[in-house]
């Protein structure tokens, strides 16, 4: 199943007007092919997705996840701390016009929220969210190096030695961590590897 396919798929559950879900659907990728994104575009979220069908089954809320893997990155601005707040805002102010029930909105907003810190609440799914969103991290080297050279694309207007500076924040807060992963799946596949890959990265930078 394609990107679009699973879209509609998914928002028909919700919303019985087909021109709405088409209006959805040429926002959702007019968003992620903004110009700016070299990562955080359509290919992450397909990406997002593989990890999802092979682990979906473990999900409470599967519905719910994949509309939240769907929207969590919809708004992206390098400049701002809002993002996921801003595509929080924009999911529940759509689902809210469908009449969809609030509980399943508000699992939703949240799911997207987590994305901003990485740490969940006693909440399976949101644990899942979040190592769907940094799956990356322990992937190949080779695949992680163009994923480093993309996110550096993403910030090309920021000066050399600030984004290092900034990088290196971001990469020494997840060796801090006990566990750079939620979930014992993830951490048993991913975990060696993406602090290897972590430690490689700070070395270059």
């Amino acid at each position: 199943m394609n990107l679009e396919q699973r879209f509609r798929s998914l928002l028909t559950i919700w919303v019985t007007d087909e021109t709405r879900v088409d209006n959805l659907w040429v926002e959702l990728t007019n968003k992620y092919n903004e110009t700016h994104r070299h990562y955080h575009n359509l290919e992450h979220i397909r990406a997002l997705f593989a990890y999802y069908d092979d682990y979906n089954t473990e999900l409470k809320y599967p519905n719910e996840v994949a509309c939240a893997l769907f929207y969590h990155d919809i708004i992206y601005d390098i400049w701002s701390k809002k993002n996921e707040l801003k595509s929080a805002e924009l999911v529940r102010a759509h689902l809210e016009s469908y009449r969809l029930n609030d509980s399943c909105i508000d699992r939703i907003c949240n799911l997207i929220m987590v994305t901003k810190d990485h740490k969940p609440k006693d909440n399976e799914d949101e644990k899942w969210m979040i190592d769907f969103d940094i799956g990356i991290l322990g992937r190949s080297w080779d695949r992680y190096h163009v994923y480093t050279q993309q996110i550096r694309k993403e910030y090309s207007a920021v000066p050399g030695f600030i984004y290092r500076k900034g990088r290196k924040k971001v990469l020494d807060h997840f060796l801090e961590k006990d566990f750079i992963y939620s979930t014992k799946f993830f951490r048993d596949r991913f975990e060696i590897k993406a602090r290897s890959n972590i430690k490689k990265e700070l070395e270059t930078l």
